[in-house]
C-alpha cells in the first residue's frame, strides 16, 4: 500500500525520536481491499507522552484525546490521525478493557478482534501479518483472533462487530462457531451502551446488501435484541437502497411489523441513543406515506413540504414496498428548486388584516393557493388575493 505526504512525515517525526510507528486496522485492510481510506489510524512502540513529544518537535499538533488508552489525535494540514501506543489487555469486563502499554508488535495486534483487522504497514508498504488476516481477507472470510468466544467476552460489542463485518467484506455465511457463541451471549448485548450499538447498528445498514447478514442475526437472537419485534429483513435487498442512509433502511425494516410501528420507532430511538434530528427523521419516516403514483403538481407540493431530502427518503421507502419504479420522481426532486413563499405576516397586516389566530390561517391559505398554481402567482396577484379575504 502507499503511503501519503502527512502519514510520511508522521512516521518520520516519530522515528527521528527513536520510536517506530505503523499503520494499522481500517486503513490497511480497505486498502488491501482497493477500497477508498478515509481514516488513518497509527501504531507506536513510544509512549503517548514521547510521542507528543516527537511531534512538537516537527511543529505537528497533538490533542490527548485518550491518554489512559494511550491515544493522541495528531492534526496535520487539516487532517486528523489517530496515534496509539501499543499495549495488551490486562483485564476485559466484558465492555471495558483495563491496558498495559508494550514495545510488542504481536501481543498489540493479538488484542485485536479479527484477522484482517489486526494488519499493519510501514511507511514503505511492508505488511506485517500476525495471524493470517490477509489469506481471511482474499477469503472474504471473517475469522477471531484466537478462540472466538474468549474475545466476545472480553467485550461482548465484538457479536455487533462481527455481523457489521461480514455486510461489509465478507462473502457466504458467517461460521456455526460463531453464530452459535454469538447467540449464547446475545443477551448481554443490553449491557452495552446505546452509542456503541447504535453506531455499530447504522454502520451496518449502511452496507450495499445488509439482508443476509441482519437474516443471520434474527436466526441467532440477536436483531431481537434491538428490535425487539419480527421484522422482515428481505425488504433491505432492493437495488433502489444502494447508497442510502442508514435511517431510511432502519425505518423500511420498522415498517415491515406493521402495527404500532411509532412506538416501536420511540423505543428503538431511546434503545440506540439517536441524536433528536436522527429521532424525529425516523419517526417521520414511520409516520407518513406517500402514492406512487404523482402528478408534477403533487410532487411539487410535497418536495416543498417536505423538503428534498425527506420527500427522496419517503418516495424510495413507498417505492420499495410498493415495487413501483420511483426513479423519475428522485430525478424531478433533484433538480426541482423549491421556491420561498413570497408573502409573510406583515404583507397581510399592511393591507388591513389583524394580527391573531386568523392571519395565520389566512397565511395559510394563500400559501396553499399559491401552492396549487404550481407556484406560478407572483406577489402582487397574492396580495389582491389576500385583499379579497377581508
Amino acid at each position: 500500500m502507499q503511503v501519503d505526504h502527512e502519514t510520511s512525515l508522521i512516521i518520520d517525526a516519530i522515528e527521528e525520536f527513536g520510536g517506530e510507528a505503523r499503520l494499522v486496522g481500517g486503513c490497511v485492510r480497505d486498502s488491501i481491499l482497493q477500497r477508498d481510506v478515509h481514516d488513518i489510524d497509527l501504531a507506536t512502540n513510544l509512549l503517548p507522552n514521547q510521542t507528543i513529544k516527537a511531534l512538537k518537535l516537527r511543529n505537528i499538533k497533538t490533542i490527548p484525546t485518550g491518554l489512559k488508552h494511550g491515544t493522541i489525535t495528531a492534526v496535520l494540514n487539516q487532517r486528523s490521525f489517530e496515534i496509539t501506543t501499543l499495549r495488551h489487555d490486562v483485564k476485559c469486563d466484558g465492555r471495558h478493557a483495563k491496558v498495559e502499554f508494550t514495545n510488542n508488535w504481536q501481543a498489540d495486534a493479538s488484542r485485536r478482534d479479527f484477522t484482517f483487522n489486526a494488519l499493519y504497514a510501514d511507511k514503505h508498504g511492508h505488511i506485517y501479518d500476525y495471524f493470517g488476516g490477509i489469506e481471511d481477507l482474499k477469503a472474504r472470510r471473517l475469522n477471531f483472533i484466537g478462540n472466538a468466544e474468549d474475545r466476545i467476552k472480553e467485550d461482548y460489542l465484538r457479536i455487533l462487530r462481527a455481523f457489521r463485518f461480514h455486510a461489509k467484506i465478507c462473502v457466504g455465511d458467517l461460521s456455526d462457531e460463531i453464530l452459535n457463541v454469538c447467540k449464547k451471549h446475545s443477551h448481554m448485548i443490553q449491557n452495552l451502551s446505546g452509542e456503541r450499538i447504535r453506531d455499530e447498528i447504522l454502520k451496518l445498514l449502511e452496507c450495499n446488501d445488509p439482508f443476509p447478514t441482519l437474516k443471520s442475526m434474527q436466526e441467532s437472537d440477536v436483531l431481537q435484541k434491538i428490535i425487539p419485534k419480527e421484522v422482515k429483513c428481505e425488504i433491505l435487498s432492493s437495488s433502489l437502497l444502494l447508497g442510502t442512509d442508514a435511517l431510511v433502511k432502519l425505518a423500511l425494516l420498522l415498517r415491515t411489523t406493521k402495527n404500532d410501528r411509532l412506538n416501536l420507532g420511540e423505543y428503538v430511538s431511546k434503545f440506540l441513543r439517536l441524536s433528536n434530528k436522527q429521532k424525529k427523521k425516523l419517526l417521520f419516516l414511520l409516520s407518513n406515506d406517500i402514492k406512487t403514483e404523482l402528478s408534477e403538481k403533487e410532487q411539487k407540493k410535497y418536495i416543498s413540504l417536505f423538503g428534498r431530502e425527506l420527500y427522496c427518503d419517503l418516495v424510495k421507502i413507498c417505492g420499495v414496498e410498493s415495487g413501483e419504479n420511483v426513479d423519475k420522481y428522485i430525478s424531478f426532486a433533484n433538480i426541482f428548486n423549491i421556491p420561498k413563499f413570497p408573502l409573510s405576516g406583515n404583507d397581510l397586516i399592511n393591507i388591513g388584516h389583524q394580527p391573531g389566530k386568523s392571519l395565520g390561517k389566512n397565511l395559510e391559505l394563500l400559501r396553499q393557493h399559491w401552492e396549487d398554481s404550481s407556484y406560478t402567482l407572483t406577489k402582487e396577484e397574492l396580495v389582491l388575493y389576500a385583499k379579497s379575504l377581508l
